[in-house]
């Protein structure tokens, strides 16, 4: 039996070693580097018109720069000036919040009431991410089996058909924000906004909450793009808002979307540990982690091949989970005419 180990070890070096070389030959003469993004390296980007891909090509450059290792929108709360006589009437609005925990936490970080805007009954539209997959319209229902377990183990109670506070300094308006959004900042007239957390994940949502609230956006308002890296989505409708107006920004931090925040507020050890278990076993053997080991799965060469290596670092250290992107108004273009 030693002898057979014994045996066995220089063979598997040798495979681990063959594979290592052909990896690095191959990443040498591979021909879709930059055609693809870290998210799921499923999108070929060369579909899209020259300019939008210089747009996506100089956004990773600056991207890479920006890498932390927590939650984007709580890295950006926290970093708010404290509360004061200056910064009372800011607003701070988190659209898109599920049950609600991602908009607690911000309060708690920044000091801040913050308001959360959902339909609580899912997506109001179908959201197609790149060239993979489709998620319907009513997906992220407070109704769906995970969430009611969810807000059972985080303490979550719905209170006039809206999340529970628990404490927090937030408030919750329900409903499509095609509806509810514009009304809100009416009854707030010339309030300015500090923080904008948009987690809608579709194209025409973000499209239309960007222009729903671009005469309070200031020098300095904070946006965070919970999934920024879905090229045809929150990303493309940055891009058009921000070339349609000339707007000046600069990238802040590239990290952790916000979903990951509902499991760390499970109340039992136990059953943290069993739903960080369970996400990411089904993350990397049938979610989008699989084309880290899927070789019949084109992403996975797009992944090996394709990605540099600190990306391939930066994604395999968080499941895969990194698409959350925050960026700072430095100047407000044709929106401060």
């Amino acid at each position: 039996m030693a002898v057979g180990v014994v045996a066995v070890a220089p063979m598997t070096l040798v495979v681990v070693g063959v594979a290592a070389v052909l990896l690095v030959c191959g990443r040498m003469v591979y021909r879709g580097r930059d055609r693809f993004i870290p998210n799921l390296y499923s999108r070929d980007i060369s579909v899209y018109e020259a300019a939008y891909r210089t747009f996506i090509a100089d956004s990773l450059t600056s991207l890479r720069d920006r890498k932390i290792p927590g939650h984007t929108l709580l890295w950006e709360a926290s970093r708010l000036p404290a509360p004061s006589r200056d910064t009372a009437d800011e607003l701070l609005l988190d659209l898109g919040v599920w049950i609600g925990w991602s908009t607690r936490l911000t309060a708690e970080a920044s000091g801040r009431r913050v308001y959360g805007f959902d339909t609580f009954t899912g997506l109001v539209e179908d959201w197609q991410i790149d060239d993979h997959v489709v998620i319907n319209s009513g997906t992220f229902s407070l109704a769906e089996p995970l969430a009611r377990q969810l807000m059972r183990d985080t303490g979550v109670a719905l209170e006039d058909g809206v999340p529970s506070a628990l404490g927090r300094d937030v408030q919750f308006v329900k409903g499509s924000t095609y509806d509810t959004l514009a009304p809100f900042l009416a009854a707030r007239p010339d309030v300015p906004i500090r923080l904008f957390h948009m987690d809608l994940d579709t194209y025409e949502s973000c499209l239309h909450a960007l222009e729903t609230c671009k005469d309070r956006f200031v020098e300095g308002s904070i946006l965070v793009f919970d999934e920024y890296l879905v090229t045809n989505g929150e990303m493309r409708a940055f891009y058009e808002f921000q070339e349609k107006y000339g707007l000046e920004w600069r990238y802040r931090a590239w990290g952790l979307e916000a979903m990951e925040m509902n499991v760390r507020m499970v109340r039992s050890p136990v059953k943290r540990l069993w739903y960080y278990t369970d996400w990411i076993s089904r993350y990397w053997l049938r979610g989008d982690g699989r084309f880290v080991w899927q070789f019949v799965d084109k992403r996975f060469w797009r992944f090996w091949l394709g990605a540099p290596a600190g990306d391939i670092a930066f994604m395999l250290g968080a499941a895969g989970q990194r698409k959350s992107v925050s960026l700072e108004i430095t100047g407000l273009g044709r929106l401060g005419e």
